[in-house]
């Protein structure tokens, strides 16, 4: 891969990857106090890189929970990726499998967001989307690495990541916001999201918000829009 492509990419995803140096870090500090060796904490981010569910298995440690017990939970809140590769697998056909699989397994929520956006609004190809997908992978193992190392000499107050991750969350909406449609497709999801979470108070509310507003979006670009045009435009022709 060229020098070009990885310049052009981080261009594009630094924001991300600024994110991830505090987040990563403090992530490698909570799994120390969880009892994870740095090795494990290195292993364990390079492997299942999941920022949450790397915060969760910390606190079900903590809880005592069963290693099935993590695994199942893990793979639940990761099941999303599922849908996120495959969204983009139309813009991959020609990689080859090793490429998608490395692909695969580096994509995260925030490098998905930004790679969505370039695949639909801009010329991007799969190796600038690799190296969009790889330098926040990087980034955030050797992050969590070094928070494992120094996280018995220094103490830091892990509240400031809900700060970091709501402020790049916003970043990476706004950059979506390409017309009204899309714009109200947030705000539903926006709106969705309070009221499931008050209602069930669990973080499964997010997954069928996101599921509700995207159906929501679909059936009025995909039939209420163009029949309201065609209506317009056979208006202006009587």
């Amino acid at each position: 891969m060229q020098k070009k492509v990885w310049l052009e990419s981080l261009k594009v995803i630094y924001p991300v990857t600024l994110g991830f140096i505090p987040i990563g870090f403090a992530c490698g500090m909570v799994l120390y106090d969880a009892g994870f060796s740095p090795l494990a904490i290195s292993v364990m981010s390079f492997l299942v890189y999941a920022g949450a569910s790397q915060f969760m298995v910390a606190s079900m440690i903590v809880m005592g929970a069963t290693v099935p017990a993590m695994i199942v939970m893990t793979f639940f809140l990761n099941l999303r990726h599922a849908l996120m590769s495959s969204s983009l697998s139309t813009y991959l056909k020609k990689s080859s499998k090793p490429f998608l699989f490395l692909f695969g397994h580096s994509l995260a929520d925030e490098s998905y967001a930004v790679n969505y956006n370039q695949f639909l609004n801009h010329k991007w190809d799969a190796e600038h989307a690799m190296a969009t997908t790889l330098i926040p992978y990087f980034v955030w193992g050797i992050s969590a690495t070094i928070g494992g190392l120094v996280g018995t000499q220094i103490s830091i107050n892990t509240t400031i990541m809900n700060y970091v991750l709501i402020a790049m969350f916003i970043c990476l909406l706004v950059m979506q916001f390409v017309s009204p449609l899309f714009i109200f497709v947030g705000l539903l999801s926006g709106v969705l999201s309070v009221g499931l979470m008050i209602l069930l108070h669990h973080n499964i509310a997010l997954v069928i918000a996101a599921i509700v507003a995207s159906i929501v979006g679909f059936l009025l670009d995909e039939y209420v829009l163009p029949r309201r045009v065609k209506k317009e435009q056979v208006g202006e022709v009587k």
